[in-house]
């Protein structure tokens, strides 16, 4: 999936599950963080040709399994004693919840994900859109097409207000 659509999808989800803002925000960025850290893990190849061959051979792997995700949003409630704050909990939770959503995402294409954390030859994948083909983007016209029936009175309101907040 594109990084569009992992955005789009995990905003739409956060929004769903009543996530405050910056749980919203945070699983925006979380949306796209597996990919990230398999492009800041190929970075430390020394040329841009091996960059990409490092890139090849790790992304969908470690990154893109799904238990790391939802460790990340069982930590944001169930350690006791982390010393997070509310919005901090948030945050970690809209993280959390981007990467899983991502995972979910890319369930959908050919690709697919692990099923273990550190093998790349057990994958799961339900084969319905390829990555850029027509159907994801009929997926992401259908997910802005529900926030927006869903939603789109209440982001008319916050965008109105914003418009009309005068910060400093």
């Amino acid at each position: 999936m594109k990084w569009i659509t992992h955005q789009a999808t995990a905003v739409a989800a956060a929004l769903a599950l009543h996530l405050p803002v910056a749980g919203v925000a945070a699983a925006c960025v979380g949306a796209v963080m597996p990919d990230v850290l398999d492009q800041r893990m190929a970075g430390l190849a020394p040329t841009r040709r091996g960059r990409q061959k490092i890139f090849n051979a790790v992304h969908r792997g470690t990154t893109h399994w799904f238990g790391w995700w939802l460790a990340v949003c069982a930590v944001a409630f169930a350690v006791p004693g982390l010393q997070l704050g509310p919005m901090g909990r948030d945050v970690l939770m809209g993280l959390g919840f981007g990467g899983l959503s991502h995972v979910v995402l890319d369930m959908l294409t050919p690709s697919g994900v692990p099923l273990t954390p550190f093998s790349r030859s057990n994958k799961f994948s339900l084969k319905l859109c390829s990555t850029g083909s027509l159907g994801e983007y009929c997926f992401l016209l259908c997910v802005v097409g529900l926030v927006w029936w869903f939603y789109g009175a209440d982001l008319l309101k916050v965008t109105r207000h914003l418009a009309h907040t005068k910060i400093l």
